[in-house]
């Protein structure tokens, strides 16, 4: 997730496209995005660590030109997603079921400039993360290296 003064994103809902100026617009793309949760189709019927390990098991691969944020049914045609495609589908199954959700973007580096977002949700009355960008990662799992963090806005 780069953010730089002004990018375009893509956002694969209608067709067209938005200047994202700061993470705060790539954050609400992601929750915007993340209400077609009927393009789940039969992931819907998943439990959530099934439908984490599929999302975690799908290749990563980093924006090349312009930031890219979709609805669920048009992500499901990418070979391969980032760290905003990867939380849309994440919180669809989650908005789907009910659950509680929020978006944290982070850093891990010693400049604390944010380069990440992923989920987290409210279960058994805890924010859980819910980070499925690489497919070494597990359900729930801390984030021990984080910098600097912050709750995207709706």
């Amino acid at each position: 997730m780069h953010f730089q003064k002004s990018c375009s994103i893509i956002i694969f809902m209608r067709i067209g496209t938005e200047k994202l100026t700061d993470r705060i617009q790539s954050g609400r793309s992601i929750y915007r995005s993340a209400k077609y949760f009927n393009d789940l189709g039969q992931y819907l019927d998943t439990t959530l660590s099934e439908f984490y390990n599929h999302v975690k098991n799908i290749p990563y691969k980093e924006d090349e030109s312009a930031e890219i944020v979709g609805r669920p049914k048009y992500l499901f045609d990418f070979p391969a997603l980032d760290c905003k495609k990867k939380a849309v589908l994440i919180g669809s199954w989650l908005e789907a079921h009910g659950i509680p959700w929020r978006l944290i973007a982070v850093s891990e580096r010693p400049d604390r400039q944010i380069h990440h977002v992923f989920n987290q949700a409210w279960i058994n009355n805890n924010w859980r993360n819910i980070d499925a960008t690489y497919s070494d990662y597990k359900l729930f799992e801390a984030k021990p290296e984080v910098t600097a963090a912050e709750e995207l806005p709706r």
